[in-house]
């Protein structure tokens, strides 16, 4: 497993979650190192376990990376996971990884990203966070 570095963003500004993984868009993109890209970063996991960073400027970004409506579970105080909110309905595939980090059943791929509790908002992932479940999965 490895972590992707670089973040791909469609020509409209969206982020490509295709291509942070498997390059197989046809959309043309420009790329960015992860801690540039605009946008709240989060960590992508792949139901391969592939692991991504990635930035989010709106809720399309978040549907268009789980491919479909979207759930927030809690993680930790300052962390969430964004899910698909009929995953398992839909009868995705279990992501592994997220599932054991989510100690739940999770299908398709999920995002770990900061939660600002007093806001509301999503804010960026903490990098020990990413440190964390990198050594963990062992990318």
């Amino acid at each position: 497993m490895t972590i992707t570095t670089w973040i791909a963003t469609h020509i409209d500004g969206s982020t490509c979650t295709i291509t942070t993984t498997s390059a197989n868009c046809p959309e043309n993109h420009s790329y960015t190192q992860a801690a540039d890209a605009p946008g709240t970063k989060g960590l992508l996991i792949t139901m391969a376990g592939e692991l991504a960073l990635a930035g989010f400027n709106r809720l399309e970004d978040y549907q268009r990376a789980v491919g479909g409506d979207i759930e927030t579970l809690t993680l930790d105080a300052s962390h969430d996971i964004i899910a698909n909110a009929e995953g398992l309905r839909h009868r995705l595939p279990i992501n592994p990884l997220g599932s054991a980090i989510a100690q739940s059943p999770l299908g398709g791929d999920i995002i770990i990203i900061g939660a600002d509790n007093s806001s509301g908002e999503f804010v960026d992932i903490d990098q020990t966070v990413v440190d964390r479940i990198r050594r963990w999965s062992g990318a």
